[in-house]
């Protein structure tokens, strides 16, 4: 068995309200969007992932992502004293 990466897709920019499409990987309906628009299921992206291990990286500041196709968004800068 082996070990997914999960993808940290917190930001609104993945969730389409204009309403489902089928997902590239599965073919069920889901709101969600990759990074680059394609209608994708959080999980599905995960699982892609996991099965193409060599696929090109996607890096912010020197920090592994994921996969170029799926990857999570960049953390986000804390504020002074670790509000928000």
């Amino acid at each position: 068995m082996s070990v997914v990466g999960l993808l940290n897709w917190n930001s609104g920019q993945h969730y389409d309200h204009a309403g489902d499409c089928p997902c590239t990987q599965c073919g069920k309906p889901t709101p969600l969007r990759s990074h680059a628009g394609e209608p994708v299921h959080k999980v599905c992206a995960e699982d892609w992932n996991d099965r193409n291990p060599n696929a090109t990286r996607h890096e912010h500041d020197g920090r592994d992502l994921g996969t170029h196709r799926f990857h999570s968004d960049p953390p986000r800068k804390s504020r002074k004293g670790g509000a928000r």
